[in-house]
């Protein structure tokens, strides 16, 4: 195989360019200017701009898991209820609370009290409630920008 010559490559790069120049310009086809502006405002659009542009089923489906996220809370919170209770009498957190004096007591009660919960819970409950509230988490704060999305100044540097 044989190696490249820079000056080669210059030249036939310089020739090209020069056969290239001499030529008449290519008029483009009729149709090429409707669809580029038609591409330039589809990209001058907001992508995202709220729930409204979401599909019906979309939005009907994101209602419905909000609102089933609020009764199984409840629930969950009614079950733990009774853990938390007993977990609170049989410590010595109640007591090293009320007393000022003893910071370090107190914590180290509450450290109990945490170790003492989790393991009464059993650990797939903590693993799913973890999951839940993530997913709760998450979808909270896309609900948010979704909704404040439309509100925020864009910037016009990609519009024509």
């Amino acid at each position: 195989m044989k190696s490249r010559n820079p000056e080669h490559e210059q030249q036939l790069e310089r020739l090209a360019h020069q056969v290239l120049r001499e030529c008449p310009p290519c008029p483009a086809p009729a149709s090429l200017e409707a669809r580029v502006l038609r591409a330039i405002e589809q990209h001058a659009q907001p992508h995202g701009a709220g729930l409204a542009r979401w599909p019906r089923a979309a939005r009907a489906l994101l209602i419905a898991a909000c609102a089933l996220c609020v009764p199984l809370v409840w629930m969950l919170a009614a079950l733990l209820r009774g853990h938390v209770t007993h977990a609170l009498a049989d410590s010595s957190v109640g007591h090293v609370v009320m007393g000022v004096s003893g910071t370090s007591r107190s914590l180290l009660g509450l450290g109990e009290l945490a170790v003492r919960l989790s393991h009464l819970i059993p650990s797939d409950w903590l693993l799913g409630g973890l999951f839940i509230v993530s997913a709760v988490y998450a979808g909270l704060i896309a609900l948010g920008y979704l909704l404040l999305y439309p509100t925020l100044p864009h910037s016009k540097a990609h519009s024509v």
